[in-house]
């Protein structure tokens, strides 16, 4: 019975868009994935309160718009604690540092003034 052959090693063709954690994304990449995590937590924190009143419209209560803003802005707190927590702190990479000569060990050596 013929065996079916190996996979490869790397599945994804090249030029794939799949990216890892370790992968570096690109500057626009980074900021569209924050603007729309904003975006987001900005609708989970206003939506419910909206949602709320309109129940409250609808049933003619008055604590469920409250309830809603409260249990919005809770959400959308916590969503911003798992987020800070997940983001790597920013670390400059090092770079090579022009030393200073150290000045010679004789006061007229090397001056010029004899």
């Amino acid at each position: 019975m013929p065996q079916s052959p190996e996979p490869p090693d790397n599945p994804e063709p090249a030029g794939s868009l799949s990216s890892t954690p370790d992968d570096a994304a690109s500057p626009v990449g980074e900021a569209f994935a924050w603007a729309s995590r904003i975006l987001a937590i900005g609708l989970a924190m206003f939506l419910p309160g909206v949602g709320g009143t309109w129940l409250d419209s609808r049933f003619g209560t008055r604590f469920l718009g409250p309830v809603g803003l409260i249990f919005g802005f809770t959400a959308a707190l916590v969503w911003l604690v798992q987020i800070g927590n997940s983001v790597k702190p920013y670390r400059p990479k090092k770079t090579k540092r022009y030393r200073i000569p150290s000045p010679p060990d004789e006061p007229g050596k090397g001056t010029g003034h004899d």
